[in-house]
């Protein structure tokens, strides 16, 4: 996979060295004295052997429980009475729970900004494609910082071909002629693609949606 990934970046003009790239995974809490290798116990993000979270006591749980640790090994308490693959057990549903708040986070983020399209929409952005599939390709809008799909269904084309390029994935549009004297505009999608788009509210509450504007006159694609 990694070497598909250079070749594509190849072919884009994009020369990179992947050689000493990791994967970055969210950092995640864990009982130490379910590892046995301590290399597991690294921050990869931070780069350093051993980290916790430690200063938010009142409002993170794993925050708590470092500090009556550190309260036991200063000697100001005895030890908690907790067996490792118990802490373990707190430890994943800590993990859960921040997971899930960030899920929250982002969700409500979504929520507002369709708040935001609905009542001040439709709003025109330049958009960047970020991905090439057989029917549809997904954008993200620059202006406003979101990602949307656009489907090649939803447009009115005459036809759509789907080809790779090596690994390059490219989707030709063929768009019907606005009358009868004209003759159809053919648009290619690619990887890092230049569009302009609409974002406007969908039927369904609180939804919203990309629409492609045609190429060359600006108008909106329905």
């Amino acid at each position: 996979m990694l070497n598909d990934l250079v070749e594509f970046c190849n072919q884009q003009g994009l020369p990179m060295d992947f050689s000493s790239a990791g994967a970055l995974h969210m950092a995640v809490y864990f009982c130490s004295g379910m590892l046995q290798d301590q290399a597991q116990f690294r921050h990869y993000a931070l780069n350093v052997p051993l980290y916790t979270h430690f200063t938010s006591p009142i409002r993170r749980f794993a925050d708590v429980l470092v500090h009556r640790l550190l309260a036991a090994a200063l000697g100001y308490r005895e030890p908690p009475d907790v067996e490792p693959d118990a802490l373990q057990k707190q430890a994943d549903h800590c993990n859960d729970r921040r997971m899930a708040s960030n899920r929250v986070q982002e969700l409500s983020t979504s929520l507002f900004f369709a708040i935001l399209v609905k009542e001040s929409g439709p709003l025109e952005s330049e958009a960047m494609v970020l991905g090439v599939l057989n029917q549809a390709f997904d954008v993200l809008v620059l202006r406003y910082g979101v990602q949307k799909r656009i489907y090649c269904n939803a447009l009115p084309l005459r036809s759509h071909h789907f080809q790779k390029m090596g690994k390059k994935p490219e989707l030709t549009l063929v768009w019907e002629p606005e009358d009868v004297e004209q003759e159809p505009v053919q648009q290619v999608i690619t990887i890092f693609s230049l569009v302009e788009v609409v974002l406007q509210a969908e039927a369904p509450a609180l939804k919203y949606g990309a629409i492609l504007k045609r190429p060359g006159t600006g108008k909106l694609s329905v």
